[in-house]
């Protein structure tokens, strides 16, 4: 099997005077941009130097919103699609990028989760989560000081959907345990590995993440090449984002999805430590209150009965994705013990 993988990569200041250089360098003689609009007047100067073949504004993160443009720019000879903002813009841009068949450059303003450089775009239909396959990007281009200037949660996000990862992959080596299941080494290092170290440079005295985002940044673009490596989402996805998904099926709270992955996290290294001996969910959770995440169920605008719905209903989401809530037979008295330990609802 063939792996895709970003050919250039760039995290640094003023990253983004880059994008004229990789357009050049992939070929591209007619590429179209999607953004938002607040991007785009940020951004005004340096984006109308550049030989775009149209600006699209992303209103909403959607299969329409993506189909749209793709009916206005025809299946003509548009040969790259650069996506310049946030989550909604890049998911849409991906989808575009695959129905062109064009090359997709990931230009991301913040750091909220590892979609930057993963092929995989995720939207709510209806309220419901939904994923759709699609090329990876040939290039990310992460201007540190664009994505320092957006709002301290979603780099506090962006944390929480990193450090998913440790959970992740513990379930996948369950299913393949437990199961048989095909299983990646080289994918669970890439996206493991940073996750740990960001677990432990959370530990050091002073640290601010909002002054280490390249380190942030490379793992969620780690975190991306390991699920282009796995060709699933497995090394980045398991019972932690079936509780997340749970969450936003049942509506409940306001948590973004890397806040609520990151009390998943807590919540499913509990269990690896209780039922394995193989964690510690206090490490995870005290990583996530030192870079000013929530820990609490109440700081997301959740109460302990829809914590406990959302885990209940956790486990008929995905069936085909073995995870701990498949290998061990959690009931409700587990759960609540796991929220009062963890003191995730006092």
């Amino acid at each position: 099997m063939e792996v895709k993988i970003p050919s250039y990569v760039y995290i640094q200041k003023n990253a983004i005077n880059k994008l004229s250089k990789v357009l050049e360098r992939i070929g591209s003689q007619n590429p179209v941009m999607l953004t938002d609009g607040i991007v785009r007047e940020l951004m005004a100067e340096k984006i109308e130097k550049l030989p775009f073949g149209g600006i699209f504004i992303v209103e909403k993160a959607s299969i329409l919103q993506a189909r749209d443009v793709v009916l206005n720019v025809g299946y003509g000879d548009v040969d790259a699609v650069v996506g310049i903002g946030g989550g909604k813009v890049l998911d849409v841009a991906k989808v575009v990028a695959t129905e062109l068949n064009a090359e997709f450059v990931s230009v991301p303003t913040t750091a909220s989760h590892d979609g930057i450089a993963s092929p995989v775009a995720s939207f709510k239909e209806n309220g419901k989560p939904i994923s759709i396959s699609t090329k990876p990007p040939i290039a990310v281009i992460a201007d540190t000081e664009l994505i320092k200037s957006c709002p301290k949660r979603l780099i506090h996000s962006g944390f929480g959907d990193l450090i998913s990862n440790i959970t992740a992959v513990k379930d996948w080596r369950l299913a393949r345990d437990l199961t048989g299941e095909s299983y990646n080494e080289v994918a669970v290092a890439i996206a493991s590995m940073p996750a740990h170290l960001m677990v432990k440079k959370a530990k050091e005295q002073g640290f601010r993440l909002e002054d280490d985002i390249e380190t942030l940044l490379r793992g969620l673009i780690m975190s991306g090449v390991a699920i282009a490596i796995a060709g699933s989402s497995r090394p980045a996805s398991g019972a932690e984002h079936k509780f997340s998904h749970a969450l936003d099926y049942l509506g409940y709270g306001s948590g973004t999805h890397g806040e609520q992955v990151g009390l998943g996290t807590i919540i499913f290294e509990y269990f690896y430590e209780k039922a394995y001996n193989d964690g510690d969910w206090g490490l995870i959770r005290e990583s996530l209150k030192a870079v000013g995440a929530p820990t609490k169920a109440e700081e997301i605008g959740l109460s302990k009965e829809q914590v406990l719905e959302a885990l209940s209903y956790a486990k008929k989401i995905r069936r085909k994705r073995f995870t701990i809530l498949e290998a061990l037979d959690l009931s409700k008295e587990d759960f609540e013990k796991a929220l009062r330990e963890t003191e995730i609802v006092d």
